[in-house]
């Protein structure tokens, strides 16, 4: 008989991502500029690799050092059987929309998506159901067909639905708490041009390749007390390579259900430009748009982030300054402008 041969697995993988930034804002009035104080000192690190050919373990830690927090942000096992079908366990990302798989790192604009903020104020979240960074204790089963041309995934999560208030209009909080009903969450993605395989996601892929790809994702969840929650979104993400930089648009809806909620919907636009590469990166303006829409007492919130990024690696190592006028209504104005950098370490 032949000598059989153990597997020989990938090495595991290890890395550092850091973000550190600063902001200039009015303490008294944060709609003026007369104040500077560091705002982002944030920074992950990642390992992850497989046990077996079939069986892979992640765990990411992150910490904030600016609150002086530190944590699990993923533990997963995951059951790799096939392309199509994969079973992950643990704590993980929420498949929602493009935005909560790709992150802060990975996303043109500096400040995450669907957070409107003036301080002093209670400001707003309107997002799909997530825990912290993104992520709650629960299993996900997903799975690429055609080498990631189409994409599924759908996960139950612990979560509690607690009702969006005026003072603190957020959709449902989502500590983990496993005497509440589930979290149910899923999403379906079509990519028309370049594949998108693997779990995580790209807000951006910066010049790598032409992407079209377009999304849907729904979440559901029976209330204990008071009104059930659900959410629709879509998404749309266009990126074409163009004498020798890149154009990118993407355009996002998202729809509540829940008869509380503080906004029912809410939609988002981002434009950018990456130049041709200028000394050692590119360069790349962009400017977004966030608006949602209120109910009852709730009045509309809106932001507009203009950004003008250097990308010495892509979002390897990327320096970024935007300006952001945010608008909470009921003359609660905030504006700032923030100098940010970050680098990832593979």
């Amino acid at each position: 008989m032949a000598a059989t041969r153990p597997d020989k697995l990938p090495p595991i993988d290890v890395g550092a991502w850091v973000r550190v930034g600063g902001r200039f804002q009015g303490l008294a009035d944060p709609s003026k500029l007369n104040h500077q104080s560091m705002d982002t000192i944030y920074g992950e690190l990642h390992a992850g690799g497989k046990i077996h050919k079939n069986v892979s373990v992640t765990l990411n830690l992150n910490a904030n050092g600016l609150s002086k927090g530190a944590g699990i942000m993923d533990a997963i096992v995951g059951f790799d059987f096939v392309d199509p079908f994969h079973v992950w366990v643990g704590q993980l990302l929420v498949p929602a929309d493009r935005a909560n798989g790709s992150g802060p790192f990975f996303m043109i604009p500096w400040n995450y998506p669907g957070f409107y903020n003036v301080p002093g104020t209670a400001g707003a979240a309107v997002l799909p159901a997530e825990g912290p960074s993104g992520r709650n204790a629960g299993v996900v089963i997903w799975g690429d067909f055609m080498e990631g041309m189409f994409k599924y995934m759908a996960g139950a999560f612990n979560s509690k639905n607690t009702p969006a208030t005026a003072t603190s209009p957020a959709v449902p909080n989502n500590a983990a708490d496993p005497t509440a009903t589930p979290l149910y969450s899923g999403r379906l993605q079509l990519a028309l041009l370049a594949k998108e395989p693997g779990f995580w996601g790209n807000g951006s892929y910066f010049g790598e390749k032409d992407v079209l790809s377009i999304g849907v994702s729904g979440q559901a969840q029976k209330a204990l007390v008071g009104p059930n929650y659900g959410e629709f979104g879509a998404d749309v993400l266009a990126e074409f390579k163009v004498g020798g930089g890149w154009v990118t648009g993407e355009v996002v809806y998202y729809h509540f259900t829940a008869d509380n909620s503080a906004f029912k919907n809410s939609v988002a636009i981002l434009g950018a430009f990456a130049s041709p590469t200028v000394g050692v990166g590119n360069i790349q303006p962009m400017v977004r748009y966030q608006m949602a829409k209120g109910e009852g007492t709730t009045p509309n919130v809106s932001a507009v982030d203009v950004g003008l990024s250097y990308l010495v690696k892509g979002p390897a190592l990327r320096a970024v300054a935007t300006f952001q006028h945010v608008d909470l209504g009921l003359d609660r104005i905030g504006n700032s402008i923030q100098l940010g950098a970050q680098a990832i370490f593979f």
